[in-house]
């Protein structure tokens, strides 16, 4: 069965070309190529991809048509970019549904709008396509390792990225953000987290802008006597939630001459909780609730560079783990609930309160947060400041998953050009006519009686084009002589007359092609009248 009238198609090759640009290996990521002349629209874009011409809707124009941007990357050994000259009369205006889409993973970097994502356990603002339109975050489509997510799981618009990017959560997560930004020698430091802790300095720890992770600068803490300190809160609760602590240590340089604490919680000896570093350069978490005990330790920090530390609670699988420079170090079995024996403890950095295991070296990028953000063996380093975007639904990427961003649903109307007669309707109309199939027969009497054989009627359409191209008859004439032996029958769509559906049909006599104006040897220049009739077939 064919398609008509789709299969009568316009050849691009009768379209002059102004510029033709080649690409060889595009790869995977790449959806932006520059054209070697502008173009006004779309359909003065032809786009080759390995042999294969692509639709017009597959890719738009940008910078101010000196660019072509494909919804998905070609990953072509051959892409060739062609703009030819259209003549108004092969414009036409077409509304289209823009689909675009961005995937983000950890075996490669994906650039959009400028910015660098890769998906490492800790990025957790990402951009929307390239050109996207979004107005709401139902019109976003976000899927993690094949699984859609509900549009309450993530924040859009972006705090980060704002109408051009998506939260992978919300902002309650993030408890307590401490990037310890500042000038040389301040004693004043900012909680970024939606908390907004009241955080004093102890002795003399100060920023430090000599040494530092992510920002301007990081915690200096001589080892006497220095802390940082924040009162009780529930926020720094280990309680029937998901939780997360991590930071940037750089201890000082050295041989360790005893245990010092990185940050400690405690209100006596049988209810604390410590993030400590050994005289060995081990780490270790420890957690005491009532008397019973549950530790963490491994990795190693030698003194002199930054290590990412990071403790992990998983509710769900009442799993405690330790982080040292992106790897699981050690895990143990743990479930806590009802928090209330550490309700008066307050939170102290560099010191564990009661004891005289004074840090010394500098402490960056630190954040609690009651969300499960790392979980796999091994995780990717994270490679910018901690935001205020956490956990959330979908909580943070880990780096075996694969985000994918969808935006649906936006219309555009733009200038294209005509490929086929699809989009040509008759110029000067149609006519049509309809018949009951019957049986004749004469009875004894010798009279003619008729009885019906159909049950509804045959339609004849007639149609007429005026004036078309000869780029158009060529596609109409080639159309026909394919159509030849046993009556082959074809879909006609009812569209081009006004009504709804399609209905079967078969060339019904002569195609009847009149010269109305020629203008040279090039079918460009060339005009035709042509008409034919259609008969409607019901098998």
């Amino acid at each position: 069965m064919a398609t008509y009238p789709d299969d009568a198609k316009i050849s691009i090759q009768s379209f002059s070309v102004v510029s033709e640009a080649k690409f060889t290996n595009t790869g995977t990521t790449t959806t932006a190529f520059a054209l070697d002349s502008p173009a006004e629209f779309n359909g003065e874009v032809i786009a080759i991809s390995d042999g294969i011409t692509q639709a017009t809707d597959s890719y738009t124009l940008n910078a101010a048509g000196t660019k072509v941007t494909f919804e998905t990357a070609p990953n072509a050994s051959n892409l060739t970019l062609k703009v030819v000259d259209i003549p108004n009369r092969f414009k036409i205006n077409r509304t289209v549904d823009i689909v675009r889409g961005v995937s983000y993973s950890n075996s490669s970097a994906t650039v959009v709008n400028g910015n660098t994502f890769l998906i490492n356990a800790n990025t957790e603002s990402f951009s929307l396509p390239e050109g996207a339109n979004a107005s709401f975050a139902q019109e976003l489509f976000v899927s993690v390792s094949g699984v859609l997510q509900d549009f309450t799981a993530y924040t859009y618009p972006s705090v980060v990225y704002g109408n051009d990017g998506i939260d992978i959560g919300d902002n309650t997560a993030t408890k307590l953000l401490l990037n310890f930004d500042g000038t040389d020698g301040a004693t004043t430091t900012t909680d970024a987290s939606p908390s907004a802790h009241t955080v004093s300095f102890e002795g003399n720890a100060q920023l430090d802008t000599a040494a530092k992770q992510f920002g301007t600068a990081s915690l200096l803490l001589d080892g006497t006597n220095d802390a940082v300190n924040l009162a009780a809160n529930s926020d720094f609760d280990f309680s029937d939630d998901n939780y997360t602590l991590e930071c940037f240590v750089r201890p000082a340089t050295g041989a360790f001459s005893g245990n010092s604490t990185i940050l400690s919680r405690t209100k006596d000896a049988d209810n604390f909780y410590r993030l400590d570093l050994h005289a060995d350069a081990n780490l270790s978490f420890s957690y005491m609730k009532g008397g019973t005990f549950s530790n963490v330790t491994g990795g190693n920090a030698n003194g002199g560079v930054f290590y990412h530390v990071a403790v992990s609670y998983n509710h769900a699988d009442s799993n405690l783990a330790l982080y040292v420079n992106n790897v699981r170090v050690d895990t143990t079995s743990f479930f806590v609930t009802n928090h209330t024996e550490m309700d008066e403890a307050p939170l102290q950095i560099g010191n564990a309160n009661v004891l005289a295991q004074d840090f010394s070296g500098h402490i960056d990028a630190l954040r609690m947060s009651k969300s499960l953000k790392y979980k796999a063996a091994g995780i990717t380093a994270m490679n910018t400041a901690p935001t205020v975007i956490g956990g959330g639904a979908l909580g943070s990427l880990q780096s075996t998953d694969k985000l994918i961003i969808r935006t649906f649903g936006m219309q555009l109307t733009n200038t294209d050009r005509f490929n086929s007669m699809a989009d040509r309707k008759p110029d000067t109309g149609f006519s049509t006519e309809e018949v009951f199939q019957s049986a004749v027969f004469l009875s004894q009497a010798g009279y003619e009686k008729r009885r019906l054989q159909s049950r509804r009627s045959k339609r004849n359409i007639t149609l007429q084009y005026s004036n078309i191209s000869g780029i158009e008859k060529t596609a109409i004439e080639q159309f026909y002589r394919e159509r030849s032996g046993n009556f082959e029958s074809f879909t006609f769509d009812l569209s081009h007359l006004s009504e709804s559906g399609t209905m079967t049909t078969r060339f019904d006599g002569p195609l009847n092609i009149t010269q109305v104006l020629s203008r040279g040897t090039s079918l460009n220049d060339n005009f035709f009248t042509v008409s034919f009739s259609l008969q409607e077939v019901f098998d």
